[in-house]
């Protein structure tokens, strides 16, 4: 997935016609600092005044993690591998429906303030207000302030499971700024203040600027004094690549050894690691498509080592039925299951489809434009589902309209990504769980097919109700088990983190040797601790 082919203007035009939107603690760089480093991460014509990390429609990438930082960092490639970062420590109690957390002292918000329990507490007891926020569906039944440096989160149910979701992918929010908005679902956040290394100091439609943060609580870093993101015209990127106008990029590439690589192979790399699942999402809430039988013949019908050797240039590979990452997931897969693979059975879909009137088999299959192999695979799975007798209209539009459409359940058959988490059971929550099911029209923030199932919920609240591995395991073979034989999304290949940077400026980035952290520019917090672990080359 071309996840971050960003349409824009040319560099120096961006540079034009910038204002100011630092939040405070920021400035420019000095002459004779080391060398802005300049990124494409966004799929956009141009860029909203939008910095509210809740936000998934607009926001600015950087938001999360370099402005506005988590609890704590699970590093996805090292499953297991936790690093505390706004909180040191954390411990269950209430029998996992209470978590406290013990804060790292001496941080401060980038216009002085500091950052305190009261912030914590402030930004959970929002998202339990505010549940358009509430991006991972927490139980959150209140807070409570113990000291200055500790807080408490209290759940309504056994949340161990969702560690992840409360300390990983909640960025806490200053409560001196936000108390002000009567509404922060709707507040765009224009000059955010933040605890991460870096802040806003310039944004324009064409261009915005992070600066270090020179009050940053890590000492010394970041060593990269500044960001640039620059909006690119649409199919710009592979000429600014050629170019070397960016020096780090998360796209898709059709030819990236002689578009990118271009004979320098120890100065413009890539790494691809997966970084989630690519899935065919059919809207259940569509008479046809909503038809078990039909799923299932349309699944029979697609080649997808067609299309990964096609459309996705070969870059990753064939998803498992159960939509856990193999090699790597086997003991979250059911055993039964453990050697399944798709295969092509066009006699067999069919005869699935017998019965169904044929007026009925027409389909709009919609997917972002920018996204070029995104755009192949649907022109390929629109001709293997012609073979039995299903009509695909392929239709790419903005990537900001898609986003919108897809949350909306606005489509019949869309392809979209679900994240990659600690385990496989994050991935297949965010695919699955009803919760974030939200009625079509509302804008939801997983399970876009709208899949709704008691055993699936059921076994999603079994993991997150134990510590023990073995049963958070047996769990996630329940939910593999109901991806092979229910269908409720059909998984096509995995989701590489596209990731392509140059070693001219900086060095210190993630590789297949040193997978610290996802490496693509669009992955939050992991963009941050990348930029945290870079240094200027030739020192």
């Amino acid at each position: 997935m071309s996840r971050a082919v960003a349409m824009a203007a040319a560099l120096a035009l961006a540079l034009a016609g910038c204002s100011g939107g630092g939040g405070g603690g920021g400035g420019t760089a000095k002459s004779g600092d080391a060398p802005p480093l300049v990124i494409h991460a966004v799929d956009a014509g141009t860029f909203q005044e939008d910095f509210n990390p809740y936000h998934l429609e607009g926001v600015n990438f950087g938001t999360s993690g370099m402005i506005h930082e988590t609890l704590m960092y699970f590093n996805k490639l090292k499953p297991g591998e936790v690093t505390p970062w706004l909180a040191l420590e954390h411990e269950w109690s209430k029998k996992g429906k209470a978590v406290t957390f013990t804060l790292r002292q001496g941080v401060k918000w980038s216009d002085g303030q500091p950052f305190t329990a009261d912030d914590v507490a402030f930004t959970f007891d929002m998202l339990k207000k505010h549940a358009s926020l509430n991006r991972s569906a927490l139980d959150i039944a209140g807070t409570e302030v113990l000291a200055p440096d500790k807080v408490r989160i209290d759940f309504g149910a056994t949340s161990y499971a969702k560690l992840y979701d409360i300390a990983g992918a909640s960025p806490i929010v200053p409560k001196h700024i936000w108390e002000k908005e009567n509404d922060p679902a709707t507040f765009t956040n224009p000059k955010p203040v933040g605890t991460g290394p870096y802040t806003l100091s310039k944004f324009s439609s064409q261009l915005y600027e992070l600066v270090k943060n020179p009050s940053y609580w890590q000492p010394g870093k970041p060593e990269v004094p500044v960001l640039r993101f620059p909006a690119y015209t649409a199919n710009a990127l592979q000429t600014a690549l050629q170019q070397g106008e960016v020096d780090w990029a998360g796209a898709f590439v059709p030819d990236i050894d002689k578009i990118y690589v271009q004979g320098k192979p120890e100065q413009n790399k890539y790494f691809f690691p997966p970084e989630g699942l690519v899935n065919l999402l059919p809207n259940l809430t569509h008479p046809v498509l909503g038809k078990p039988e039909v799923r299932q013949a349309i699944s029979l019908a697609i080649d997808r080592d067609k299309i990964v050797k096609v459309a996705e240039r070969g870059y990753t590979t064939v998803a498992h039925p159960t939509g856990v990452t193999m090699p790597g997931g086997e003991a979250y897969v059911p055993e039964e299951y453990r050697d399944a693979a798709f295969k092509v059975d066009i006699a067999k879909a069919k005869e699935l489809l017998k019965g169904i009137d044929p007026a009925q088999l027409k389909f709009q299959l919609l997917v972002p434009s920018p996204y070029t192999d995104w755009v192949n695979a649907a022109q390929l799975i629109r001709e293997d589902l012609a073979k039995i007798g299903i009509t695909v209209e392929t239709r790419g539009v903005a990537f900001q309209d898609w986003v919108s459409k897809v949350g909306k359940g606005d489509y019949d058959l869309s392809i979209r990504g679900t994240q990659a988490g600690p385990t496989p059971y994050f991935q297949l929550r965010t695919l699955l769980y009803g919760k974030l099911a939200t009625p079509v029209g509302e804008p939801a923030t997983g399970n876009y097919q709208r899949w709704k199932d008691e055993t699936t919920d059921k076994l999603i609240a079994e993991y997150a109700a134990t510590e023990d591995l073995a049963e958070q395991q047996a769990a996630t073979q329940g939910l593999g088990k109901i991806m092979v034989e229910k269908l409720p999304a059909l998984p096509l290949f995995y989701s590489p983190s596209w990731a392509q940077y140059r070693t001219d400026k900086y060095v210190g980035w993630p590789s297949e040797q040193d997978p610290y952290a996802m490496p693509s520019p669009y992955t939050s917090p992991d963009a941050a601790v990348v930029l945290l672990r870079l240094k200027p080359a030739g020192t």
